[in-house]
């Protein structure tokens, strides 16, 4: 999987702790959480995602496992908020696109090898 995906979770993750923090008031963050758990939990999320970045695949199974249920349980949380209506529209998208993230990422064994070229002729073979 490209990286592309576990960056710009990172980043939306990033801008809205950080924009929540400084201008909790502003007419940009009107639809995320400014409190201090919200906070801890992008935090959190962000950490385990830059963690991601930063390793290659195959990652140690432990770290796997611990991911997986993060995700797991994240994903949960988020379909639950999102239904019952008590989590921010902002804090439902940020947080689905990381578990997502980190859900697709933990399902990955080994990296994606390229296969050389069979030759179609046997005679040149």
């Amino acid at each position: 999987m490209s990286k592309l995906l576990l960056f710009l979770s990172f980043l939306s993750l990033v801008v809205l702790a950080i924009g929540t923090s400084i201008a909790p008031q502003s007419q940009v963050f009107i639809f995320a959480s400014n409190s201090a758990a919200f906070d801890y939990i992008r935090e959190g999320l962000a950490t385990v995602l830059f963690m991601q970045l930063v390793t290659r695949p195959p990652r140690h199974l432990i770290f796997r496992l611990l991911t997986g249920s993060i995700a797991l349980v994240a994903t949960g949380w988020v379909v639950w908020s999102a239904l019952n209506g008590t989590m921010p529209l902002l804090d439902v998208l940020s947080i689905a696109s990381a578990a997502v993230a980190i859900g697709v990422t933990t399902l990955e064994v080994r990296p994606a090898e390229k296969s050389p070229k069979k030759n179609s002729n046997p005679l040149l073979a």
